[in-house]
């Protein structure tokens, strides 16, 4: 399922976890909270729980697993041509259970340093890479999600506005550093012209009476 939403981090998951846990919400197609929440939860558990079992790839499955990944980063999300292996799996139906287990799983990959698992198609990813695809996992897999009332708007709102703060507090940042160069080239001056003046006159040497003036 296409969705706008963007998630870098774990941080970001974490952040849109909150807001799906607070607001109204429903399920859409027939994706249940305890699917969603178990696979993205399993997926994050396989990437730091899976390590030693390499899969035996050729010169060409490398490249084509780079490949991959770089597309994936640049589009940023998963399309219907790119649907993910193994998804919806099978519903517990205990999406108070599932969510326990995507916290859990939140927290032991922020707490994990490595080593990380190979992944299955891109093959060997270090911790930013791996929550990177952990990142649009999620923001696919919270677009099964439909959320609706005051609460989503107040979200959206506050979201909205952080974006415009940290813009304008960039913004503002950005002019600073050109009026502090331009202060500085306006101190300097008197005494950098002072020294170059000095410079420039001719010296005297105390050999010579006339000073340069030639005999007399």
């Amino acid at each position: 399922m296409k969705s706008i939403l963007k998630l870098k981090t774990i941080d970001d998951i974490e952040r849109e976890l909150s807001i799906i846990i607070t607001c109204e919400k429903k399920q859409k197609a027939d994706i249940s909270l305890s699917q969603v929440y178990d696979f993205l939860a399993e997926s994050i558990e396989l990437s730091i729980q899976r390590i030693g079992s390499t899969n035996k790839r050729n010169t060409i499955n490398k490249i084509l697993g780079k490949y991959k990944f770089a597309k994936l980063l640049s589009k940023g999300s998963y399309t219907k041509a790119n649907q993910i292996p193994g998804f919806p799996p099978k519903d517990l139906g205990d999406a108070e259970s599932a969510l326990l287990r995507l916290k859990t799983s939140l927290t032991a990959f922020k707490l994990h340093s490595g080593p990380f698992a190979e992944h299955s198609v891109f093959g060997e990813l270090d911790k930013k890479q791996w929550e990177r695809i952990h990142g649009i996992l999620a923001a696919f897999l919270f677009g099964y999600i439909q959320l609706y009332g005051d609460e989503k708007l107040r979200f959206a709102k506050d979201r909205e506005q952080k974006k415009e703060k940290a813009f304008a507090e960039k913004k503002h940042h950005h002019h600073q550093h050109p009026q502090k160069k331009k202060d500085d080239q306006e101190t300097k001056p008197s005494g950098h012209n002072s020294r170059k003046w000095k410079n420039k006159k001719k010296p005297h040497h105390k050999g010579n009476k006339n000073q340069g003036g030639g005999p007399r």
